[in-house]
């Protein structure tokens, strides 16, 4: 039962705390099967508000610009064969600045897992494990093409995004713990911006990011919270504008609470927090509450 809520726990989590909260940025996690299912889809509602930016010499200060978002996400995975499983997120996103807004679609991710560490018999210490692929699209504008004032319609990173890594899961009785590990490269794309007055070229490097995380279940009920941390290379502007760019970090702290409705339906409720852990750099920190339900298929 406990591989049921940490399918869905993991999805959250990474989900928000992988995400720039300025831009719709980040690595997004794949959408990955940990239980004994043939198929899951997960639908997503999440409200997100921006608190405080950290400069690039790790100065704070607190927005008050009243910066909001709100995210609607539908992700969705399938068995190809009893091993391999391919999986999608498509994410819609509405940005709220002072009385600016906008609304559209986010960047669109799809990728394979594959489980290589399976659970065969009893171990006391032996985890399950997974690799995965991961592609994620730069379906919506970016902070490079955006055209309103304070760039809400800046929905996505603007860079084709590949990435792999690893997830390992392990139950003990009442408890689980989840820890997991992805490195990412981001590819160089020409822009036309109104902002830097002409073409550019914006390079970005690689990424990586990490969670570690435990939780304790009770009948349907699960609780759990996890640490995550994202490390993103600088982004070099050439063209109309230049900048050598800054290394962005932050950690992101959530708390879950999973109810299992059936065998094959659960309901979420998390909060995840990015100002209370690290000493984030360049970053813009949000505080975010996600509700979702999880529909799975058995095999």
């Amino acid at each position: 039962m406990i591989n049921f809520f940490l399918s869905g726990f993991l999805l959250l989590v990474t989900s928000t705390s992988f995400a720039a909260s300025c831009c719709g940025g980040g690595f997004a996690f794949p959408a990955l099967i940990l239980g004994d299912d043939k198929a899951q889809v997960t639908t997503s509602l999440s409200h997100g508000q921006v608190t405080d930016d950290v400069l690039p010499n790790g100065k704070w200060m607190r927005r008050k610009d009243q910066n909001q978002s709100e995210t609607f996400k539908i992700e969705g995975a399938t068995l190809i064969s009893d091993s391999l499983q391919a999986g999608f997120s498509i994410p819609v996103i509405y940005r709220k600045v002072e009385a600016e807004s906008s609304t559209g679609l986010g960047d669109i991710s799809t990728g394979l897992g594959y489980e290589f560490l399976p659970e065969l018999g009893y171990s006391k210490w032996k985890p399950k494990g997974w690799g995965f692929l991961q592609l994620t699209l730069p379906t919506s504008p970016s902070i490079y093409d955006a055209s309103n004032n304070f760039a809400t319609d800046s929905r996505g990173r603007g860079f084709f995004t590949a990435g792999s890594g690893l997830v390992f899961t392990k139950t003990f009785n009442a408890w689980d713990a989840h820890a997991s590990a992805e490195l990412h490269k981001s590819f160089a794309r020409q822009f036309t911006s109104a902002s830097a007055g002409g073409d550019i070229e914006a390079i970005p490097g690689w990424g990586h990011s990490a969670t570690l995380g435990f939780g304790w279940s009770k009948g349907a009920l699960r609780l759990g919270n996890s640490l995550s941390m994202l490390n993103e290379d600088a982004i070099e502007i050439k063209g109309a504008q230049t900048s050598t760019g800054y290394l962005q970090k932050n950690m992101t702290w959530s708390f879950v609470a999973n109810y299992m409705l059936s065998m094959e339906s659960t309901l979420t409720a998390s909060y995840s927090d990015q100002t209370l852990f690290g000493s984030p750099e360049n970053s813009s920190l949000s505080k975010t509450v996600t509700l979702s339900y999880q529909q799975r298929w058995q095999r």
